[in-house]
């Protein structure tokens, strides 16, 4: 476990140092996206921090969200496709930008109106492309580098990821890459970092609320159950985004 953390905050240490200011950490607010970026903050205290939101995180995401930017002193921007700042994250300080929900509003009420389904029932690679996609393409598009909590045993789709991946003008730096989900619980209750409250609930990855379940033998099981997309990507791992 040591020698793990170790190279992973060599990983982290190199990439601040090859790309700096031009860098930034995606914390999703997940377990694994709390480490990265619990280990960034060791190494550059200052170093940017974003996340993508959407209009269906539930609550407690929120909720979480804002409780450990102030414990960890994160300054977070969050990007989010809405029209309006959720009034939980309204008085903390958080800057939130607000991307224009003109477009996904009008796909999602033509969707339904059609097919009598929500837009990330019968086409979820839409939905997630609108908000979720396009707000992070939105959040780097002044960055050379970004670092993720993405690691290989979380399913199926992500078992050949690299720690240092290039797509177009954007590198992804992976540190925690080959931890295991143990070693992920493991190292939050060293640190004594809090978890998201779902977790206690069975969930073992968490996304959007109507398209997040307990279970699943693999941790991304549980993402976008009954649907084409069941335990797949929402798209910001796998697509050109710069």
């Amino acid at each position: 476990m040591d020698q793990k953390v170790e190279h992973s905050k060599q990983v982290i240490r190199d990439a601040i140092k090859k790309y700096w200011p031009r860098i930034a950490i995606a914390c999703s607010f997940g377990k694994d996206s709390m480490i990265v970026t619990h280990l960034a903050k060791q190494i550059k205290p200052d170093i940017k921090v974003f996340s993508v939101m959407t209009k269906f995180k539930p609550r407690e995401t929120f909720e979480y969200l804002k409780m450990m930017n102030k414990q960890m002193n994160l300054n977070v921007t969050v990007y989010m496709v809405a029209d309006r700042v959720p009034d939980v994250l309204k008085d903390d300080g958080i800057e939130v930008v607000l991307l224009s929900s003109e477009r996904f509003n009008k796909i999602f009420s033509e969707n339904e109106k059609k097919t009598g389904k929500k837009l990330y029932e019968n086409l979820p690679d839409e939905c997630c492309r609108l908000l979720k996609v396009e707000p992070t393409k939105e959040a780097v598009k002044d960055l050379d580098a970004w670092i993720c909590g993405l690691r290989n045993t979380e399913g199926r789709t992500r078992a050949d990821f690299k720690e240092i991946e290039k797509k177009g003008g954007l590198v992804k730096i992976n540190p925690i890459l080959v931890w295991t989900e143990a070693d992920v619980w493991r190292y939050m209750a060293i640190n004594n970092i809090p978890a998201h409250p779902w977790y206690a609930n069975g969930y073992r990855s968490l996304g959007c609320e109507p398209c997040s379940n307990p279970g699943g033998v693999l941790e991304r099981d549980g993402r976008w159950k009954n649907t084409s997309k069941c335990g797949g990507e929402c798209g910001i791992h796998t697509q050109i985004l710069k």
